[in-house]
């Protein structure tokens, strides 16, 4: 029955969803192609003779993690087909520059029985796998009637996000009760998704973003392009990475006082969200700060005081070229984001206070001293400076970070041996 609720409401919103849609193609015009594909449809469609394994991955975030995933299941099942699923512009670029032809994409379709039939009949895939917290009830209940095996993988649980799906624990819980497998990030995630449904049988992995892959030639070409940057050796440089709407004031305010005691220091600064790109630029400019746009090509000389990170899929090269990462998402209320990126570079790293999306992670880089956080801007300007001018606390403090990220590897290993009990008898 509340389900039934819920897709009626759904129904009656569908114009809200699009208008939504339209407001964001104002500033990334991509959010006005394709939406055919969100109501089931599809130019695209199944190779024949292939079975189809569908992943759901709703965003960048997602995205990043599962290309590890990805590629590793396109190797073990070599004879099927992988249909990737996001609902954004941005995780779709990034899955197709990534993976390109070796998986098939389209935007997932509404949680509403129509659509998600239509788009059922088209692919029928024999198994569904959805990364991380996306939980719809239509979805997962019209899979389970077809006899299509479901799994949530790397899942991941906030007390915040507990909260809110206990304000319809009935409809969330019977949603979670239709999965077959559910592979939780850590036991406290583990502990959150059974006070919704303690039924559930789960497994507990670690997070998958600990297995990103690390090009080995990145530390000589990012070496090769600091020094290029500077009159002599290495600007110091700050990232601030994933920054949402307020943090890019804070930052930069924070660099201004940085500047005036480094004089030669450099900022990287990079927007979670592509519509936001021009507003940064302008926030940069206000400021009277000299700016290159990488979008553009943009030479960073000496005498550039910012760069404008405003392309995707560039961040652990960023990351890369960098001296200190703030990672954003965290001095607004937003819960974080990912801080295993910088981690796996060996960067120190500090962020605001909201991190209940990584919360586990972040206390153990806490624990190991390669993580602080920090509420206002004299706490960035001076880990800033404290770090660059110290080269041997500046590498004590890298190496420590990387210990936390390289301690954590081996989730795929674990992810892989518990899928294949599963998929291994639906996909040859």
């Amino acid at each position: 029955m509340l389900r039934l609720i819920y897709t009626a409401i759904f129904y009656l919103a569908i114009p809200l969803y699009f208008v939504r849609l339209v407001i964001r193609g104002i500033q990334n015009p991509d959010y006005l192609k394709r939406w055919n594909e969100r109501l089931g449809f599809g130019s695209n469609s199944p190779s024949e003779g292939k079975n189809v394994l569908w992943i759901h991955a709703v965003s960048v975030g997602e995205v990043n993690a599962s290309i590890p995933l990805v590629r590793s299941l396109l190797d073990t099942y070599p004879s099927s087909e992988i249909l990737v699923t996001t609902s954004t512009p941005t995780g779709s670029k990034i899955l197709l520059d990534k993976l390109g032809a070796r998986v098939k994409h389209q935007y997932v379709p509404l949680d509403l029985p129509s659509c998600l039939n239509r788009f059922l009949d088209r692919w029928n895939p024999k198994a569904f796998i959805v990364l991380e917290t996306e939980i719809w009830p239509n979805i997962l209940a019209v899979c389970q009637k077809r006899g299509i095996f479901t799994a949530l993988v790397n899942a991941r649980l906030s007390e915040k996000s507990k909260d809110n799906y206990n304000n319809i624990k009935l409809l969330a819980s019977e949603a979670l009760g239709n999965l077959d497998l559910l592979i939780a990030q850590y036991d406290s995630d583990a502990k959150r998704f059974k006070e919704i449904n303690n039924s559930l049988e789960i497994h507990v992995c670690g997070n998958l973003k600990f297995d990103q892959e690390i090009p080995e030639e990145m530390q000589s070409i990012s070496t090769s392009i600091r020094e290029s940057w500077a009159n002599g050796g290495e600007r110091p440089t700050l990232i601030a990475a994933s920054t949402h709407e307020t943090e890019e004031e804070f930052v930069l305010d924070s660099f201004l006082e940085i500047l005036s005691k480094l004089n030669e220091a450099l900022l990287i600064i990079v927007p979670r969200h592509p519509e936001r790109f021009e507003t940064v630029y302008e926030y940069i400019q206000n400021r009277n700060l000299t700016v290159a746009r990488r979008s553009k090509k943009e030479d960073v000389t000496p005498e550039i005081q910012v760069l404008l990170g405003d392309t995707m899929g560039e961040l652990n090269f960023l990351y890369s070229v960098s001296d200190v990462a703030f990672v954003g998402g965290s001095i607004v209320d937003h819960g974080g984001q990912n801080l295993l990126e910088p981690a796996s570079l060996g960067l120190p790293l500090c962020s605001g206070k909201s991190l209940r999306n990584f919360q586990e992670i972040a206390d153990e880089l806490q624990k190991n001293n390669s993580l602080i956080l920090i509420g206002k801007r004299k706490d960035l300007t001076g880990y800033f400076i404290e770090v660059v001018s110290d080269p041997k606390k500046k590498e004590k403090i890298g190496r420590a970070s990387l210990e936390v990220f390289e301690k954590n590897r081996g989730v795929l290993i674990k992810i892989n041996k518990s899928l294949d009990k599963h998929l291994s008898q639906f996909l040859t």
